[in-house]
């Protein structure tokens, strides 16, 4: 079953892989567990999304010390897909403490900031470039509408929002010139409204 399982992973019929493993571990039982065997099987409970499955194969790839970095960052991922947004940035966390050296946790936590901040970025954006509009549009009487204030009010709460999670990101990759971009971009706009 094994085998089997292995025959199809090559070939990345995921699902009949899925299925021998599962068989595989069933006869196999709690004697020493081929832990290789439980990674794959993780590894294709992923790939045909049966998201419960990985977790519970990943975790106990991670309880049998095999390829366990790899498999705490694959069981993120689960957590990433599924919108578990808390439980993804803590276990990035726990990550880089456990596994300084597998940099796909600094790398993840990084981007997620970034994509953090460039969100607020792009919201407040959107806001300025509306207000302006308006005001263009004459749907706002004129800048010093409170309207007008109150929607560059709004902008500006964005731009300052996307600072924190920037510099989260900067401090994980200090070299990401988008993120200092982007960090720039805000801290213009905030002083300028």
């Amino acid at each position: 079953m094994k085998n089997a399982g292995n025959e199809a992973l090559k070939v990345k019929d995921y699902a009949k892989a899925l299925e021998n493993y599962e068989k595989a571990i069933v006869v196999w039982g709690t004697d020493s567990l081929d832990y290789a065997m439980i990674y794959n099987t993780a590894f294709c409970a992923f790939q045909v999304k049966d998201y419960d499955k990985a977790v519970k194969y990943f975790d106990q790839s991670i309880a049998g010390n095999y390829k366990a970095d790899d498999a705490l960052f694959n069981k993120g991922l689960v957590y990433k897909i599924q919108n578990k947004d808390e439980e993804y940035i803590k276990l990035l966390n726990e990550g880089i403490v456990k596994y300084p050296e597998y940099t796909k946790f600094k790398a993840e936590l990084a981007k997620t900031f970034l994509i953090e901040g460039n969100n607020h970025y792009n919201s407040g954006a959107t806001i300025l470039k509306g207000a302006v509009e308006k005001v263009n549009a004459k749907k706002f009487k004129d800048t010093n509408d409170p309207a007008y204030k109150a929607e560059i009010e709004k902008a500006k709460i964005e731009f300052s929002a996307a600072i924190p999670p920037l510099n989260k990101a900067l401090e994980l990759n200090p070299a990401d010139a988008k993120a200092k971009a982007i960090k720039a971009a805000c801290e213009k706009q905030v002083k300028s409204l």
